[in-house]
C-alpha cells in the first residue's frame, strides 16, 4: 500500500504542469471571488485577455464580491460590461460564460451575490446573442435553471431565458439602458409602467419590460379592443408624437419600447406613444365598445376637417347632404348631449367644406340636422358613434391616411394636393373638392422609401 501511495504521489507530482484533472475543469466553471488570470474561452487576440479580465472584475463588483472603486456604482459596472460587449464582438461569448460561472455553485458570503448575478444575466441577455457554438450550451444552462422550481433563482433564470429568446428573435436592444432601468432591474423590478394613448385621449398603462417590442404592445392593445386575428392585428400600429414637432413618427414592430423612450428622455423630449389603426382592409367591428371608441376618435377629426367629403364643382350630392345632416345629429349624441342641436352647435358638427357649399345655407343645415335629431336622441353615445362609422364606411375616402403634398414637376396641374392612401391604392386629390386627379393601384407602385430618424444607437 505504501509503494502504491508513493507511486500516486510521484505521478501527481510529475503531471502537475502537463496534465489536467476533471476537478480543475469543474472548478473553472464554478463561482469564484477572485479576478480570473486568463479568459475562460480561447480568444484570438492576446489583448482581448485584458478585456475579459476587466469584464470579470466588473461582474464581481456588480455582484458585491469585489469592492467598488471610489465613486463607482453597481450601475456603472453593468454599463461597462455592455459597453465592452458593444465594442468587442468577440467578448460576448466570454461574458456569457463568465456570468454562467458566477451563478454556478455560488458560495459567496455576500447575501445577494447570486441574486444580483442572475439579474445582471437578464440585462446582458436583453442586449446580446451568442455564437452558434455556444448557443445550445447557453440555452441548456438557462432552461435547466429556469424549469427546476427547486432552484433558488428559477424565476430570474426564466426572465433570462425569455430575454435571450427575444434577443435572438428581434436582434437585441440597441441603446444603452438608462441608469433608472438598470437600478430597477438590480432591485428586482423587471418592468416599467408605461403609458400608451388611444385616439380620443384614453390612456392605458402597460407593464413594459426590457425586451418588450412594439409588436408586443400592439398585440396587447388589439386584444383589449377585440382584435385577435394575426392578420387583422397587422392593421394597427404604434406611433410616437413628440411635442413641438409637426410629424408623427411611426414605430417599427421590432423596435424595443425602452430603446425609444430612453432616447427621447435623453433628449429631454415630451412625447406620447399613440396606438391607432393604419390600414383598413378588414371590416369594422362594432361589437366592442372600446374598438368603436378607438376607430371613431381616429376618424372624427378627418371627417370634421372635411377630408372624407368629395364635392364636385364645390357642391354636395343630395344623398350625401342627408348623410352629413344625420352624422351631425349623431355626433351631437355621441358627445352625450340630450337636447336638439342649436345653430351655434351645428356649425361644429359639420365638415368644414360643407359650411361653404354654394347651394346650402347655414339655416338649411340647422333645419336638416334638427330634423335628424328625432332618429338618434334615444341612442347611447356608443351606439351613435357606431352608426357614424357605419355611414362613413360607405364613403370612398373612408379608411384613408391623408398627407399634404406639393408636386413641382408639372405646375400646369397645380402644385398642392392631398395624398390619400387607402386599400384601393395611392390617390392625389384636388385640394378643394377632394376629387381624385391621379390614382395608382399598389401594383403600379415601384418602391417606397421608409424614413428613419437620424438617431444613432449604441
Amino acid at each position: 500500500p505504501r509503494d502504491q501511495e508513493e507511486k500516486k504521489k510521484k505521478k501527481k507530482k510529475g503531471s502537475k504542469n502537463n496534465d489536467w484533472t476533471w476537478k480543475d475543469e469543474v472548478e473553472r466553471v464554478k463561482w469564484t471571488d477572485r479576478v480570473i488570470d486568463a479568459s475562460l474561452m480561447r480568444l484570438e487576440h492576446q489583448e482581448m485577455n485584458k478585456i475579459a479580465q476587466d469584464c470579470f472584475a466588473s461582474i464581481l463588483r456588480y455582484m458585491g464580491d469585489l469592492p467598488l472603486a471610489k465613486g463607482q456604482r453597481d450601475v456603472d459596472c453593468a454599463l461597462t460590461i455592455l459597453s465592452l460587449c458593444y465594442k468587442f464582438d468577440d467578448i460576448k461569448d466570454e461574458v456569457f460564460c463568465q456570468v454562467m460561472k458566477q451563478t454556478t455553485n455560488n458560495k459567496s458570503p455576500v447575501l445577494d451575490s447570486c441574486q444580483k448575478g442572475w439579474r445582471l444575466f437578464s440585462i446582458i441577455a436583453a442586449y446580446f446573442t451568442c455564437s452558434d457554438q455556444l448557443k445550445p450550451f447557453l440555452f441548456k444552462y438557462l432552461e435547466t435553471a429556469a424549469y427546476d422550481k427547486r432552484r433558488a433563482y428559477h424565476g430570474t433564470a426564466l426572465v433570462c431565458l425569455h430575454n435571450l429568446r427575444k434577443t435572438f428573435k428581434y436582434g437585441g436592444r440597441q441603446m444603452a439602458p438608462s441608469i433608472e432601468e438598470i437600478t430597477a432591474i438590480t432591485a428586482g423590478r423587471n418592468s416599467k409602467r408605461q403609458i400608451y394613448r388611444l385616439p380620443g385621449g384614453t390612456e392605458r398603462v402597460i407593464n413594459t419590460k426590457s425586451t418588450t417590442v412594439v409588436d408586443d404592445i400592439v398585440e396587447e392593445l388589439c386584444t383589449v379592443i377585440g382584435v385577435t386575428s394575426l392578420h387583422e392585428r397587422e392593421e394597427f400600429s404604434l406611433y410616437c408624437i413628440i411635442e413641438g414637432q409637426t410629424f408623427t413618427r411611426p414605430l417599427y414592430k421590432e423596435q424595443y419600447i425602452l430603446d425609444v423612450t430612453t432616447d427621447l428622455q435623453k433628449q429631454g423630449a415630451v412625447y406620447y406613444l399613440i396606438f391607432c389603426r393604419s390600414v383598413w382592409h378588414y371590416p369594422l367591428r362594432l361589437d366592442n365598445k372600446l374598438y368603436i371608441e378607438v376607430v371613431f376618435n381616429q376618424i372624427a377629426p378627418d371627417y370634421l376637417e372635411g377630408l372624407l367629403l368629395v364635392m364636385p364643382s364645390e357642391q354636395i350630392d343630395n344623398e350625401v347632404v342627408y348623410q352629413v345632416a344625420k352624422v351631425a345629429a349623431l355626433l351631437h349624441k355621441a358627445a352625450d348631449m340630450d337636447h336638439v342641436p342649436t345653430l351655434k352647435e351645428t356649425k361644429f358638427l359639420l365638415p368644414k367644406p360643407a359650411l361653404s357649399a354654394r347651394d346650402i345655407k347655414p339655416p338649411q343645415w340647422v333645419n336638416m340636422v334638427q330634423g335628424s335629431w328625432a332618429e338618434v336622441q334615444d341612442m347611447s353615445a356608443s351606439q351613435a358613434k357606431a352608426q357614424v362609422l357605419q355611414i362613413l364606411a360607405q364613403w370612398q375616402l373612408f379608411g384613408s391616411s391623408f398627407f399634404a403634398v406639393r408636386r413641382d414637376s408639372d405646375p400646369s396641374e397645380g402644385s398642392e394636393h392631398i395624398l390619400a392612401l387607402n386599400k384601393h391604392g395611392v390617390h392625389f386629390l384636388d385640394l378643394i373638392t377632394h376629387e381624385t386627379i391621379l390614382h395608382y393601384p399598389f401594383t403600379e407602385v415601384i418602391s417606397t422609401r421608409q424614413v428613419r430618424t437620424n438617431t444613432t444607437y449604441r
